[in-house]
């Protein structure tokens, strides 16, 4: 009893995934759906009427050869009506097919709308999980074509069973034994067709990170952002080494179930092929008589067709049943979790009057035991600029990302303006910060939306764009492009103009300026720029966010030293608070690391001179 429980619990998650994949059809076009089910219907009764006639047909013609009639007319006669239902299949069947195509078409654009909204309504972390970004790819990979393909699966089962109960229902009123067994010869070979496809599944599930890794070594030796330091570094041969070991495990893996898939469904399958021609013998035998010889010639077309028909039902149930277990990969993507990171309703201010603080925060990475702050507390005054330094691994970024709330602290609270940043509407608080990241993103698009999406309501104003694009510098190059701010940037597409890594991160510091938000977050954004153009930038800076508060995250101390306030991290907590000078007074680990670096460029009393110092007070 238990057992038969178990095996209906598991099958139903399955019969719920194909009941929601024909609800999403029926969402994308409903009219489109009942004409593809109706002309199935249709064209699933025609085989039935064909035989019908076939039996009428021919027995005319010996009839009227027996009794010496007209066989030409008979013949026309009887031709004629085979010829219409041949026609009319014919135009169903175009139609059905070009209804299906819209349907396809349709319903391809429409999923992969909602697996990308999805994906934007997920959180960093899960992004940041390696189970989950599995998930995403299976979701990606099967997304556009394994919904179909069920209900092309789906439509078909039903047309040949349509197909199949019209023409059995004329077989059966022959001989039914002969019907029953021609009805059920191709389930042997179906079962095996079941069993291989969970395995199968099963199989290419469990290899989703390696099929990442596969597609990552095609990224790697493919795209001309790793063109320069794999050719260099000489990485092809072993990269592509790496890709055929993977690619030569998964058809090991393949070709051994294939073949025990193949060693099964052979003998089962012969199994059908001697019913069916056992039941022609026993047509031959039965009806060799000129009064059956319509019976005969009908007889064997319908063995034929009801043991395609049955055939294609059972091994369509096969795929059917295949494709359900991969399109649940899509729907255990959809199924994920949304963003559990929600605002309150006060609006953001539109200049900061006190400051951030931030109190006693603690903060862990979902999945990681060492705590990146511990009771981190620490102030970031209003209308000044504050920088935070320390090492790689301080927890400087991860800063960036608690103020724009992609994570929320483990415990304490982060304050704007002395009220919890909680209670700040999500989209607003977002919408005010002017940020750029490290690995900002180089979007493969024209000059103007690379820089418009800082501000996405104004896309459309080209001169807010253009004076975004002269404050970070950018405008000296992208007004000199062939379509000025309108050609299109990076290589992907034809007739992209790539950029030097450098006029990357103008163009991103540009999308920062495009907000004009009362709080700007910089994280390394001069680290490929060179000195001149650092200084020139900076200047613009303060003009741009003249009474804005800004936070700088940098490892080049030429940048921090403009600062107003240097916060200096080190394993999630402030060590040091001060101005420049004061931290070069205080003569502690500020000091230290900017001695350090100056050093690489300048002798120790040149340091000890700028700073205004004796080099004894170093």
């Amino acid at each position: 009893m238990s057992g038969g429980t178990g095996t209906a619990a598991a099958s139903w998650p399955r019969v719920r995934s194909g009941m929601r994949v024909v609800a999403l059809f029926w969402r994308v076009s409903p009219r489109t759906v009942c004409v593809v089910l109706g002309l199935t219907l249709i064209t699933g009764l025609l085989p039935s009427l064909q035989i019908k006639v076939t039996q009428a047909a021919v027995q005319s013609v010996v009839d009227a050869i027996r009794v010496g009639g007209d066989t030409t007319r008979a013949a026309l006669v009887n031709g004629g009506l085979l010829a219409l239902l041949a026609v009319l299949a014919h135009l169903f069947g175009t139609w059905e097919q070009y209804a299906r195509m819209l349907l396809q078409l349709q319903f391809t654009y429409r999923i992969n709308e909602r697996l990308m909204g999805k994906a934007t309504r997920l959180d960093l972390e899960q992004y940041e999980n390696a189970d989950t970004y599995d998930v995403l790819q299976r979701a990606n990979r099967e997304g556009a074509s394994r919904p179909f393909q069920i209900f092309q699966g789906i439509i078909e089962v039903g047309q040949n069973t349509v197909q199949l109960a019209s023409v059995a229902g004329v077989l059966l009123s022959w001989n039914i034994w002969v019907g029953l067994l021609i009805l059920a010869s191709p389930a042997p070979s179906i079962a095996a067709s079941l069993i291989y496809g969970r395995r199968g599944y099963t199989v290419e599930r469990e290899r989703t990170s390696k099929r990442r890794m596969m597609q990552y070594l095609q990224y790697l030796t493919t795209t001309d952002r790793t063109f320069k330091e794999v050719r260099l570094f000489a990485l092809g041969d072993e990269l592509v080494g790496r890709y055929r070991a993977l690619s030569q495990e998964f058809y090991g893996t393949d070709r051994v179930l294939a073949r025990k898939q193949a060693f099964a469904a052979f003998p089962l399958g012969l199994v059908s092929v001697l019913v069916s021609s056992g039941a022609l013998v026993y047509a031959l035998a039965t009806t060799a008589t000129a009064a059956a010889v319509g019976r005969l010639a009908a007889y064997t077309q319908a063995i034929n067709l009801v043991q395609t028909s049955a055939h294609s039902v059972l091994f369509g149930i096969g795929e059917l049943y295949r494709n359900v277990l991969f399109v649940g990969n899509v729907f255990e993507y959809l199924d994920l979790p949304e963003s559990r990171i929600s605002g309150g309703t006060r609006k953001f201010p539109a200049k900061l009057e006190h400051g951030i603080e931030f109190h006693d925060v603690s903060f862990t990475y979902p999945g990681t035991e060492h705590p990146v702050f511990s009771g981190l507390s620490c102030m970031i005054p209003a209308g000044r600029c504050t920088a935070i330094v320390g090492h790689n691994g301080a927890g400087k970024t991860t800063l960036v990302k608690l103020l724009g709330r992609l994570y929320e602290p483990t415990s304490g609270e982060i304050l704007i303006d002395g009220a919890p940043i909680q209670e700040y509407d999500l989209a607003d608080l977002r919408a005010n910060i002017g940020v750029i990241f490290q690995d900002f993103v180089q979007y493969e698009m024209t000059a103007a939306e690379n820089i418009g999406f800082g501000s996405i309501t104004n896309l459309a104003d080209r001169d807010r764009i253009r004076r975004a694009g002269r404050d970070s510098s950018a405008d000296a190059f992208l007004s000199r492009l062939p379509d000025d701010y309108d050609s299109v940037l990076g290589k992907m597409f034809e007739g992209g103009r790539q950029l030097s890594i450098g006029q990357w991160q103008k163009v991103a510091l540009s999308r920062a300026f495009m907000r004009r938000a009362p709080l700007v977050v910089l994280d390394e954004p001069t680290a490929s720029i060179d000195a001149e153009a650092e200084a020139e930038i900076f200047g613009k800076l303060q003009e741009i966010a003249a009474g804005a508060t800004a936070v700088l995250i940098a490892h080049r101390f030429s940048t921090v030293r403009m600062a107003d306030e240097i916060l200096v991290l080190e394993q999630g907590a402030l060590i040091e608070q001060g101005s420049h000078r004061e931290l070069m007074r205080l003569n502690g680990a500020y000091a230290r690391l900017f001695t350090l670096q100056a050093a690489g460029y300048l002798d120790d009393d040149s340091v000890a001179d700028k700073e205004g110092r004796s080099p004894t007070e170093k």
